[in-house]
C-alpha cells in the first residue's frame, strides 16, 4: 500500500470546509453583505477505510489533558489574533497613529508573547510544571484584559502598551505550555497530528474571534444612529465604514466623532467578550492537573527515538519533536 493512500483526504476537506463555512456565515452575515435568511446546504457523504490515516487520531480525543489544552489553545487564538487586529485599529482611529507606527507600537506585547513562550519552556525544563505554568498564563491574561476592560474609554497610549505587555506574557506560558502538553500526552504515531490540530485551533479560533469582532461593532454602528436621531451619517457612509473602518479617518470632522464614539462603545463590548472568553480558559486550564506527570524532556527524547523508524509521518514528526525541544532547552 503506498504512501499517499494512507493520507485522509477526505478528513482534510471535511476539517477545512468545517472552518471555513462558519467564520464565511459570520463574516459575512455579521457585514451584512448577505442576510442569514441566505443558506448554502452542503451534504457530504463519508466512505470509512480502515486502512487511512485519520488526520486526527481518536486516541487523542479520548485524552482529557490533550482536549482541554486544545480547548484553550482555541479560546487563546479567540483573543490573541482578535487583538492583533483590533489593537493597531485602536491606534489608528483613536490615537492617530499611521499603520507603521500602530504596528510598531504592537511590539510590546508581540515581545512579550515571544518571552512567555521562552518562559513557559524553561519553567518544565527540570520538572513538568506545565498544569502550574498554564494556570498562571491564563491568569496573566485576565489580568490584561480586566485593565484593558476598565479602562477602554480613557486608554493612553502607554497605559494601552503596558496593558497589553501583562497580556503577551500571559498568552505565550498558555500556548508553549499547551504545544508541551501535547507533545507529552500524544503517542509518536500522533504527535504531529496532535501538533497541527493545535495550530488549527489557534487559527480557528482567531477567526471567530476577529468575525465576532466585526459583528460587534456593525450591530453598533447599525443601531446606534436610531431612527429619530439626527445622525450625520448617511447609508453609503455607514456601508463603507462597516467594510473598512479606517475610512473614518477621511469623513467630516462631525461624522468621524459620531463614529469614534460608536467604536469606542463597540470596542468595550469586544474587550468585555474577550474577558469573558479568558476567565473560560483560566476555569478550563484549572482542570489540568494532574498528580504525577510525564517528565517532559524525556517524552521528547523517546520520541525522537522513534520517529526515526519508516513511517507516513516520520519526517513531520521529527520536525514536531525537534520544534518541542527547542521549548524546554
Amino acid at each position: 500500500m503506498t504512501a499517499i493512500s494512507k493520507l485522509d483526504f477526505l478528513g482534510n476537506v471535511l476539517l477545512a470546509v468545517a472552518s471555513i463555512l462558519l467564520v464565511f456565515a459570520l463574516q459575512e452575515a455579521g457585514s451584512f453583505v448577505w442576510s442569514w435568511s441566505s443558506p448554502i446546504i452542503f451534504c457530504l457523504s463519508q466512505q470509512c477505510n480502515e486502512q487511512i490515516q485519520p488526520i486526527f487520531p481518536m486516541r487523542l480525543a479520548k485524552s482529557r489533558l490533550y482536549i482541554l489544552c486544545l480547548l484553550i489553545t482555541l479560546l487563546g487564538g479567540f483573543i490573541y489574533i482578535a487583538l492583533v487586529i483590533k489593537i493597531p485599529e485602536r491606534l489608528q482611529i483613536i490615537h492617530g497613529d499611521s499603520a507603521l507606527w500602530a504596528g510598531v507600537h504592537l511590539l510590546p506585547m508581540l515581545g512579550s508573547c515571544a518571552f512567555g513562550s521562552f518562559l513557559g519552556g524553561t519553567i518544565s525544563k527540570q520538572a513538568n510544571l506545565t498544569s502550574q505554568t498554564l494556570v498562571v498564563g491564563s491568569l496573566l491574561q485576565v489580568i490584561g484584559l480586566t485593565l484593558v476592560f476598565g479602562f477602554s474609554s480613557g486608554l493612553g497610549l502607554g497605559i494601552l502598551l503596558g496593558f497589553i505587555t501583562i497580556y503577551g506574557i500571559g498568552v505565550g506560558l498558555s500556548f508553549a505550555t499547551c504545544t508541551m502538553i501535547a507533545a507529552v500526552e500524544a503517542q509518536n504515531d500522533d504527535l504531529a497530528a496532535a501538533q497541527g490540530t493545535m495550530a488549527q485551533a489557534r487559527s480557528f479560533g482567531g477567526a471567530l474571534g476577529l468575525a465576532v469582532c466585526t459583528i460587534v461593532l456593525n450591530v453598533k454602528l447599525q443601531n446606534s444612529p436610531g431612527p429619530e436621531s439626527e445622525s450625520s451619517l448617511g447609508q453609503q457612509e455607514l456601508d463603507q465604514i462597516r467594510r473598512n473602518l479606517i475610512t473614518v479617518l477621511s469623513l467630516s470632522d462631525e461624522s468621524r466623532q459620531e463614529v469614534i464614539r460608536i467604536y469606542l462603545g463597540a470596542f468595550r463590548d469586544q474587550s468585555l467578550g474577550m474577558l469573558i472568553v479568558a476567565v473560560f480558559a483560566l476555569l478550563v486550564s484549572l482542570g489540568t492537573y494532574k498528580s504525577k506527570p510525564s517528565h517532559v524532556v524525556d517524552v521528547m527524547v523517546q520520541h525522537k527515538e522513534l520517529a526515526g523508524r519508516p513511517s507516513i509521518r516520520g519526517d513531520a514528526e521529527l520536525s514536531s519533536v525537534s520544534s518541542v525541544r527547542s521549548l524546554v532547552r
